[in-house]
């Protein structure tokens, strides 16, 4: 039996390599970005994406994780842990490009400069729920490919066709019945029937919502009726809402 080769050293050209795509213009440049933990790994291997490297620490023990065909490296605790930006680390990483699944096109999520990376991953996640099958992000939104966003999103990113691309053109090329959030002209969300055919959903920016260029080119603005005194809601608790209401 061949022992396997354990990299010990936090300095290793790969390792440093790898630590690069905790950077955005690393991720970019490369096409490459780094997952954590089994189950996000799991669901990279099921939904095909490209998977160029586990990363397994020298202590690990799946739970039941094939990965015997993958290009493996193992690594001792300490340089997981420079790997890492959890405080435990769960002792399995990838390096993975995206491969967008196909999509209907007929059940659109367009978000218009989302910053929080926790948000972005429920919407994301969200969206895979209630038959949203592709996500557009304005070139503002926060990185998609971010840890914490692939966090929050626990796999749905790989089930989605996600594309970058300026709000207001998407919204122009779009064959189908776009509805924006807004505050003020808009239709309570109890009024609006489920339109028949493709539908295009926008959901703006935390603090200032969809921009006014954008709601200029949508079909409909919709808000979302509240009994209470609070003036708003978390964009990702009104993308869930809202996605619900008008789910496939």
């Amino acid at each position: 039996m061949v022992e396997k080769e354990i990299i010990t050293s936090k300095d290793n050209r790969r390792i440093k390599d790898l630590r690069k795509l905790h950077k955005k213009k690393y991720r970019g440049r490369l096409n490459r970005f780094l997952i954590e933990g089994e189950h996000l790994v799991e669901e990279a291997v099921i939904y095909n994406q490209t998977v160029h490297t586990v990363i397994l620490s020298e202590d690990y023990v799946s739970d039941g994780l094939d990965v015997k065909n993958r290009d493996l490296m193992f690594v001792s605790r300490d340089v997981m842990k420079s790997l890492s930006l959890l405080e435990t680390p769960p002792g399995i990483m990838a390096e993975v490009s995206y491969s967008p699944p196909e999509s209907s096109g007929q059940r659109v999520l367009l978000l218009d400069c989302v910053q929080d990376p926790g948000n972005l991953g429920t919407l994301i996640r969200t969206a895979d729920a209630f038959g949203f099958d592709k996500v557009v992000l304005s070139p503002d939104t926060v990185d998609v490919f971010s840890e914490k966003v692939l966090r929050s999103a626990q796999g749905s990113t790989f089930h989605i066709d996600i594309v970058v691309e300026e709000a207001a053109g998407a919204v122009r090329g779009f064959e189908g019945t776009v509805l924006g959030t807004a505050l003020h002209g808009a239709l309570p969300l109890g009024d609006i029937d489920v339109p028949a055919g493709p539908l295009m959903l926008v959901l703006g920016n935390e603090g200032s919502g969809v921009s006014s260029e954008v709601l200029s080119t949508v079909d409909l603005k919709v808000k979302i009726e509240m009994s209470g005194q609070s003036e708003s809601l978390n964009v990702g608790i009104a993308g869930g809402i809202l996605m619900h209401h008008f789910r496939a």
